[in-house]
């Protein structure tokens, strides 16, 4: 397999430039979380469509009550649901409720709490000026007015909005379908008996299956793949066939039984890019069949985690026609000193994070040991601190350039 050592930045340009956003399909709106919108929502009606109620009390007009205490005729009520009929004209109020609709004639509610009620009168002790307590038509939003744009990642409260504009149905991006292949003679899956001192619990399928599905795709896991030329090529084929992006990991550094690199131009796949100049994660390969992509990651768990946060979540976030494509940047104070003895490589450098309400800022220091293999301590609020190529120390207090990925 030929190199193309290539930058971070160099690396992610090819990247993105390859990602192009899926079909769309149509899904019931409860089962829309977590989905990518593939269409503008724009409002079908004005919303409130007419003058409501923002509290308990009695709709009046404003100018009967200018001088205090005002006493007036109740004349009726009004309800949600149920609306006052009639109009109130001068010297009436009408008794009513939260969301109800604001009668004809009246512009403003009195809240119950400076009222008194007696007798069929209403003795109303504080003046409320035009518009006090009423929710005009159109305060949420206006007929036509675009409320959600596509490429957003549906919360539950776009999923309300959604609602409220009559849509039991919602055009999303089709999740695209990854496959996750873990490959090494030494894996096994938990809960299998370690038999060998040399065994490794397979971490890398479970922590990319979770990374997939937190991007926005459908995670297919094809098990475990042996180090052996003819078993990896029928898992790979099979992925391909099957899936939009097939993700390996192990198999594609420079050993001799590191089949993956062999393979995969044999079955056709072109190499876009192979080997950062980043550390974690050196033995990176991307590459296309047709409309299929393959990233190859390393076999050790952090260079994994970190090598799938910079590339192939925003190419996930691509396919499904995302707006937002990163994890979330944020600039932070470092509470600790860090240096390194190479700086020829652009390092992401774990650290822990915590916003610090007293300062206002988030604040990061990097964990004791930075080794490939040391996930346990990736574990709780842990983001990659961006350190340039040329870079071997950054002093305490110094602002960085922090990437959440958790």
């Amino acid at each position: 397999m030929k190199n193309f050592y290539v930058t971070y930045e160099e690396a992610l340009k090819v990247v993105l430039s390859q990602g192009k956003a899926l079909p769309k399909e149509k899904v019931s709106l409860f089962e829309s979380l977590g989905r990518t919108l593939a269409e503008d929502v724009k409002a079908d009606r004005d919303n409130p469509a007419l003058a409501l109620s923002a509290m308990d009390g009695y709709a009046v007009k404003s100018s009967n009550i200018r001088e205090i205490p005002a006493v007036l005729k109740v004349v009726g009520e009004s309800r949600a649901g149920i609306p006052f009929k009639g109009e109130v004209k001068e010297g009436e109020a009408v008794r009513i409720f939260t969301g109800a609709p604001v009668p004809k004639g009246a512009n403003a509610v009195v809240p119950v709490e400076f009222t008194e009620e007696k007798d069929g009168k209403v003795k109303v002790s504080r003046y409320f000026p035009e518009g006090a307590n009423v929710r005009e038509r159109g305060e949420d939003f206006k007929e036509g007015e675009v409320l959600v744009e596509r490429g957003t990642l549906i919360t539950p409260v776009e999923m309300g909005i959604i609602a409220s504009v009559g849509k039991p149905l919602v055009s999303v991006t089709e999740k695209p379908r990854v496959a996750v292949v873990v490959t090494g003679s030494e894996i096994v899956e938990p809960g299998e008996e370690l038999k060998e001192p040399y065994a490794v619990r397979n971490a890398n399928a479970y922590l990319l299956h979770g990374l997939v599905r937190e991007a926005g795709g459908e995670p297919v896991y094809f098990g475990i793949v042996e180090d052996e030329r003819g078993k990896t090529e029928e898992v790979l084929v099979g992925a391909l066939n099957s899936c939009h992006v097939v993700l390996t990991t192990g198999g594609i550094s420079a050993g001799k039984y590191d089949f993956v690199r062999d393979v995969l131009p044999e079955i056709g796949v072109e190499t876009l890019f192979y080997k950062l100049k980043v550390k974690p994660g050196k033995p990176v390969f991307f590459g296309k069949r047709g409309s299929k992509f393959v990233f190859s990651l390393p076999g050790f768990p952090v260079s994994a985690v970190v090598s799938f946060n910079l590339l192939v979540f925003p190419f996930i976030r691509k396919l499904l026609g995302a707006k937002e494509l990163f994890r979330k940047r944020v600039k932070g104070k470092l509470v600790k000193a860090f240096k390194r003895r190479k700086a020829e490589r652009k390092e992401f450098v774990r650290c822990r994070y915590w916003y610090d309400s007293s300062s206002g800022t988030f604040k990061a220091e990097p964990v004791e040991r930075q080794g490939s293999g040391v996930l346990s301590l990736m574990a709780g609020n842990v983001c990659l601190m961006e350190v340039p190529i040329g870079t071997d120390f950054i002093p305490e207090g110094e602002t960085v350039e922090l990437i959440l990925i958790k």
